[in-house]
């Protein structure tokens, strides 16, 4: 099912899904959504593209985003280091109806700190407080404990978001326009994903969905942040990276196995993504190779 291909939350013990991220190395999350409401924490370091709803977002230490359920979101960070520490923290949108019932009617708002009013400034300081001590339990060392305290710091942040930061959806109907909006983007994200090595254009995709090439054009940049063809372009050099890094390949297979017309237009994307030609990209590796 599709959904299977971008509702990417798998709760383990906790009745929140906690994950601390503090590996050095590019990293990338694909487009997906999901139902849960997300909270991303950067401790140390940055996040050099944070997509929500088409809003490129570059995060600093102690900053603090939201996703509301149902919207389109991305990850790509390109220079992270050693001290690199974020936090990501899932809320299940079950969890929130059930502490918070009106919840349908109103969305999460968290603006940057100089637009806070005194009272909001307050928790969010209190907010940074209580993720830096979810992030420093999460990393400590198994105890009879632990999981009740991840536990009780995360409902604490919870309370904090519903309390301060809540804000009346712009009509009854967004939830619902959500998911129809949702829904023909993954349409589209699955065609790329199941057709992205054939010479497929953005007509192909918008046919696949059963919509205008117009309107998905525009819907796909409002929530993706990116163009169509732009998006095919890099999901392709995401691919062609992989065979580059673990494959024996010719330069030139990697090329037509992933969608490009030859290694000039493979270049072009590597270069335009990575940075790197794909033979700095093979040499860089430890695979044996053939350049052509």
């Amino acid at each position: 099912m599709a959904s299977d291909k971008h509702e990417l939350v798998q709760l383990d013990e906790l009745p929140v899904f906690i994950k601390v991220h503090q590996y050095p190395g590019s990293s990338e999350v694909p487009p997906h959504w999901h139902q849960s409401i997300e909270l991303s924490f950067t401790l140390k370091g940055k996040i050099d593209h944070f997509i929500i709803g088409g809003v490129d977002y570059q995060t600093q230490p102690g900053e603090i985003l939201i996703i509301n359920t149902q919207v389109v979101h991305s990850v790509r960070n390109l220079n992270s280091t050693k001290n690199d520490l974020a936090l990501t923290l899932l809320f299940p949108y079950s969890l929130v109806l059930q502490m918070f019932p009106e919840m349908d009617h109103y969305q999460f708002e968290v603006k940057p700190v100089e637009e806070l009013s005194v009272e909001q400034a307050t928790q969010y300081h209190h907010l940074q407080t209580l993720l830096s001590k979810i992030i420093a339990t999460k990393l400590a060392p198994a105890a009879t404990f632990k999981n009740l305290d991840l536990t009780i710091l995360s409902y604490k942040v919870l309370k904090i978001l519903l309390k301060y930061f809540l804000k009346p959806r712009d009509n009854k109907c967004q939830i619902s326009r959500n998911l129809i909006i949702t829904g023909h983007l993954r349409n589209a994200l699955d065609y790329i994903q199941d057709h992205y090595q054939e010479p497929i254009t953005p007509q192909d995709i918008a046919n696949s969905c059963h919509l205008s090439r117009q309107y998905l054009q525009r819907i796909f940049h409002q929530n993706m942040g990116t163009t169509i063809g732009k998006y095919l372009k890099n999901f392709r050099a995401q691919k062609a990276y992989q065979d580059l890094r673990h494959t024996a390949n010719t330069l030139t297979a990697i090329a037509m196995n992933n969608g490009f017309s030859g290694i000039r237009s493979l270049n072009r994307a590597m270069v335009d993504y990575y940075g790197q030609t794909s033979m700095q990209i093979r040499k860089s590796s430890s695979a044996p190779y053939s350049s052509y």
